[in-house]
């Protein structure tokens, strides 16, 4: 019996490592807020508007850049332009699976991306 539990509870711990190393972020995400539209590249570490309903000219424009992985497969760091600051602030985007992120300055939630 420990046998058992022993073998499932390490399926379970594998299952759970390779399901989250599985999660590909880029790609065009849906605002959450708006009729908007953006472009996850991982490549050029960088988000940017690929659409957006209400404003045409925001197309293009980078909304996050130096996006990059973190130790935690489900974390990653990046930086995001702040009005109020007038310059790039670190952030942290989070997901708890492949479907939302969720992107937070100073532990509160600024902007939700879904698929």
């Amino acid at each position: 019996m420990l046998r058992f539990l022993v073998v499932s509870s390490t399926l379970l711990v594998a299952n759970f490592t390779v399901h989250a190393k599985a999660c590909d972020i880029g790609g065009v995400w849906d605002h959450s807020a708006k009729p908007a539209r953006l472009l996850v590249d991982v490549n050029k570490a960088q988000i940017t508007v690929y659409s957006h309903d209400n404003n045409s000219k925001a197309v293009g424009l980078v909304v996050l850049n130096a996006l990059k992985p973190t130790s935690d497969s489900l974390l990653w760091d990046a930086q995001m332009y702040s009005a109020a600051e007038d310059s790039f602030v670190d952030v942290q985007i989070a997901t708890k699976d492949c479907s939302q992120l969720t992107v937070s300055f100073n532990g509160e939630v600024v902007l939700k991306l879904v698929r």
